[in-house]
């Protein structure tokens, strides 16, 4: 590891018969070098430092993200804004950051902000498309029930309609009702929109319905959270559509005849995530199909406490005949109990995607009969993921007799460590290699920083020599 002085001592040499180009950077460097206090990032070009910061707001925006769980609504002033502190820092990092319109496009709103940094943010944009996101908790118990007499709610809701039609991205995500925003947000047209974020709280006894009369021509991304009508209106005009994700619990979810409509409106979705039970199969027997001829990506991930008729319900009445992935996330699945009417359907009833080839399963743990069940449903798949507790499970079935031939296009395992039972992994590659069904890859998830140093280590170097003599398998790391 070189010190910062090193590589620009190592950049003048380089520069030591520089071009006529060259000569006023490598005049710079010198000059530079030899003042006292001088920060060697100074020396950065422009263009190079501008990457930086990029970077720098991009990764703070994502961890910010990441940390703020897409179910419950969290206050968004708790951490400063990284441009804020880059413009902060020194003349020239200012004039950079300023220079850049695209760092002040994601405007954040919350109850008890201040109006001065909106209009700084709005003219530091310079009329870019705009990152509306409104997020936060109502703490006035006392207007929670009626928030539109609280003045801070009725002062952004009018910044968002007076700027959702150069909005980009919207995102409204609050633990009180909102009926009146989300009717005027319906009535207005958002011809620039092209990702949408509404979560309704749950629980409240209003009624839920989204529509948008308008339609949104640029929708691309749809997140649609705990309401119980979604008119297919919603999406008029919008063939762009390739994402939604639905959430929910079925006392207040959608109807299946409104589900099943709003898919199959929606010819061009790619991508379908369902989080709970956003739909409500419990109170009716009538559930119609519905037609997605481009969905490639099926994302199921039920919560605690969800009704029994749900999981077979919806896998049989979703037809998909080009799914590539499907993927079933049970960690939250309270009981086995819940899983079981699946695991029953899966076992005897005709594969629901006989086109999937990756399936990723996570769960605590498996239920009886489950393995047999998704051996017989996706019995085509070459790729399988699955969470660290059920790993061994896994390898447990696939190498006892009488079992070794399931999932014969089998080629490739994902893992989410190495927490593992590693002998039963080179007993699972020894049986395969010996039926005529090898694997190909194995491949650890989340361990791509560690990944050499495990290998350098006496257990890797076992490891990879014990793969290397029962067959020709790749270890990845991602």
């Amino acid at each position: 590891m070189i010190t910062m002085q090193e590589c620009a001592s190592i950049m003048t040499q380089e520069l030591a018969e520089p071009r006529e180009g060259e000569r006023s950077l490598c005049l710079r460097v010198n000059q530079a070098l030899k003042a006292p206090h001088v920060s060697c990032i100074s020396l950065l070009p422009t263009e190079l430092l501008g990457l930086i910061i990029v970077e720098m707001v991009r990764s703070t925006t994502g961890a910010d993200d990441e940390s703020s769980s897409s179910c419950k609504p969290t206050n968004l002033c708790i951490h400063p804004r990284p441009e804020l502190l880059i413009a902060s820092v020194s003349r020239h990092w200012r004039a950079v950051a300023l220079a850049m319109p695209f760092l002040w496009t994601e405007i954040r709103l919350s109850l008890g902000q201040s109006l001065d940094l909106l209009d700084l943010y709005l003219m530091r944009s310079q009329g870019r498309l705009l990152d509306i996101r409104f997020t936060g908790i109502l703490c006035n118990n006392r207007s929670r029930g009626s928030p539109e007499l609280e003045p801070d709610y009725s002062r952004i809701s009018n910044i968002i309609l007076s700027h959702i039609h150069v909005c980009r991205r919207l995102e409204v995500h609050v633990d009180f009702s909102f009926p009146k925003l989300l009717d005027a947000i319906g009535r207005t047209k958002a011809p620039m929109l092209e990702e949408l974020i509404v979560h309704y709280p749950p629980n409240v006894l209003n009624s839920k319905h989204l529509w948008f009369t308008e339609g949104l021509p640029s929708l691309r991304s749809a997140e649609l959270g705990n309401f119980s009508s979604i008119s297919p209106d919603l999406f008029l005009s919008g063939d762009r559509l390739t994402v939604l994700t639905l959430s929910g619990l079925w006392v207040a979810g959608l109807s299946p005849e409104n589900f099943s409509g709003l898919l199959s409106r929606l010819a061009s979705l790619t991508h379908l995530t369902l989080i709970g039970e956003p739909v409500d199969y419990v109170r009716t027997s009538n559930h119609p199909v519905a037609e997605m001829p481009l969905l490639e990506t099926l994302v199921l991930k039920p919560e605690a406490n969800i009704s029994r008729i749900y999981l077979p319900t919806v896998l049989w009445t979703i037809r998909a005949p080009v799914l590539r992935e499907l993927v079933l996330d049970f960690d939250n699945v309270s009981s086995s109990r819940e899983l079981q009417s699946l695991v029953d359907k899966l076992k005897h009833k005709e594969p629901p995607f006989p086109s999937v080839c990756h399936l990723t399963l996570r769960s605590k743990s498996m239920i009886y009969g489950g393995w047999l069940a998704l051996a017989h449903a996706f019995s085509g798949i070459a790729s399988l993921s699955v969470s660290r507790s059920i790993a061994n499970q896994l390898m447990g079935f696939v190498s006892c007799t009488g079992r070794r031939d399931a999932f014969p296009n089998l080629r490739t395992l994902w893992f989410d460590g190495v927490q593992f039972e590693w002998s039963l992994l080179f007993q699972l590659l020894q049986i395969r290699e010996a039926v005529g069904l090898p694997l190909r890859e194995v491949k650890m998830k989340g361990f791509k920083g560690h990944a050499q140093s495990v290998l350098n280590e006496p257990f890797g170097k076992l490891a990879q020599a014990s793969l290397a003599a029962h067959a020709a398998v790749l270890i990845g790391w991602t």
